[in-house]
């Protein structure tokens, strides 16, 4: 089905991703014209502790139509690309209410597997604008929070990738970016 945007949809499919207290959609969309790609929109759930596979690249938000965040939600999801690659978020449409130290609504990325809410997270965000986040391993944990007033929205774009080693190159199946990264 056209898009409305000169892409034909080719395939959707649904997983799911949680526990038995509760469950994650995924959607990923496999668009004509790029053959080897899956994008995934991946909305995060209230439920506490889900663990997510990445696939290639797609988006991060609070629901899978980037709907406005509800009040008064603290929860984490862990997102784990294949063993070797790394994880590029950019934060695409950020706006989650601003103060200082972001300690109204915020969201924390913590390179690896947290499970204390004592950790100390990589990146704090809130506003409208954050420059890119790199991790060093496959795996981040992402955690939301928001008080009881203000909403707002958040989507973030990820890619999984990963640096070849010195003198090779990226395998047939990927494609080499300018910045030597293999997707």
């Amino acid at each position: 089905s056209p898009d409305g945007h000169g892409t034909s949809l080719t395939s959707v499919k649904t997983a799911n991703m949680g526990t038995s207290a509760g469950f994650i959609v995924l959607f990923a969309a496999l668009w004509s014209g790029v053959s080897s790609y899956e994008y995934q929109t991946i909305g995060m759930s209230t439920k506490v502790d889900h663990s997510l596979n990445l696939q290639d690249a797609g988006y991060i938000s609070y629901t899978s139509a980037n709907e406005q965040y509800d009040n008064n939600q603290d929860f984490r999801v862990y997102f784990e690309a294949p063993a070797g690659k790394r994880i590029l978020i950019v934060f695409k449409d950020i706006n989650i209410e601003s103060s200082q130290n972001c300690r109204y609504d915020q969201l924390d990325i913590y390179d690896g597997t947290i499970y204390s809410s004592t950790a100390e997270p990589e990146r704090t965000v809130c506003g409208s604008s954050q420059p890119d986040f790199v991790s060093t391993g496959n795996v981040i944990t992402i955690r939301f929070k928001s008080d009881n007033s203000v909403q707002g929205n958040f989507r973030l774009l990820y890619t999984v990738f990963h640096y070849p080693s010195y003198g090779s190159s990226c395998s047939a199946a990927e494609c080499m970016c300018t910045n030597g990264r293999c997707i």
